[in-house]
């Protein structure tokens, strides 16, 4: 039973590392995948993300009040929700509450990570999730009981951490060099999926998918992606000729202006004039790229 962690900043870090360490103790048929821990060195990080993304069967996404609007959060949530079957994707909280949460992860049911009742539905839940692997619910709640304070202490250390010392330990990256990983990974991730459909499609007879959809879906998953980024949602997107015209409204998150830079950055990765309109029709603002 393979369980992803995905993270974004020192606080959500450290309880995905707790959680990598811990499930395993009270689930012995779980196993939990964090990208600190289980790329090898010299490895593509990337690639190996978007493979375990694919094979995934319960996605527990470690959330904060810092990283919430993160871009490497959002897309994850895109791509586990896309992959996992039956909704298993979870917003584990820490130092927030679920009304703290806003859209789109909001749309799934989240858990508060340091409370006790909490944390064991989830074990109940990936437990049923696990199919002829499953324990009985006594034996797990016993294994749980005995585990909890241990990974309540860890929670308790991480829910401690102050906001400014969660981004101070925080790896910054440049917007241009997280938007081009975004949009190398979810050509990845559509490419795998389209090769896997493809087969059993062409055994039913019926045509593959053509390379050129493939990279309409990845182009509008990235595109979705990076106004999220900012605050924003792309509510459609239109390729007219040699330009994509977007449609944008605000997320109900704080948004940030839509510069031009933000703009030249994505007409240069999709290689296409780019055009941002409001719902009214308005152009806000348009790159430079013939």
């Amino acid at each position: 039973m393979k369980v992803f962690l995905s993270w974004s900043g020192e606080r959500s870090k450290k309880t995905a590392e707790a959680l990598r360490h811990w499930l395993p103790d009270v689930l012995q048929h779980v196993n939990p995948w964090l990208s600190t821990l289980d790329i090898s060195s010299g490895r593509r990080g990337v690639r190996e993300i978007t493979d375990e993304l694919s094979e995934t069967n319960f996605g527990i996404v470690c959330i904060s009040p810092e990283n919430q609007y993160s871009t490497w959060i959002h897309y994850e949530v895109g791509a586990l929700a896309k992959q996992v079957e039956d909704g298993y994707v979870v917003p584990f909280l820490i130092g927030m509450k679920v009304a703290d949460l806003k859209s789109p992860l909001s749309q799934f049911q989240a858990i508060i990570g340091d409370r006790k009742d909490d944390v064991q539905k989830l074990l109940f839940d990936i437990n049923d999730a696990s199919g002829g692997l499953a324990i009985s619910r006594e034996r797990l709640e016993r294994a749980f009981q005995r585990s909890w304070p241990e990974f309540e202490n860890n929670m308790r250390n991480a829910s401690a951490m102050s906001p400014e010392d969660a981004l101070s330990n925080t790896v910054q990256r440049s917007e241009a060099d997280m938007t081009e990983e975004i949009l190398l990974i979810a050509r990845q991730l559509d490419r795998r999926m389209a090769e896997m459909e493809g087969y059993v499609l062409w055994a039913d007879g019926a045509p593959r998918r053509q390379p050129r959809e493939i990279r309409r879906i990845s182009e509008e998953k990235f595109i979705a992606s990076s106004f999220a980024k900012i605050g924003w949602e792309a509510v459609r997107s239109s390729w007219e000729g040699t330009s994509v015209v977007i449609v944008t409204q605000s997320s109900g998150g704080p948004p940030h202006a839509i510069s031009h830079d933000f703009v030249e950055r994505l007409a240069k990765s999709l290689g296409r004039e780019v055009v941002v309109r409001g719902e009214a029709g308005n152009v806000i603002v348009r790159s430079n790229l013939p």
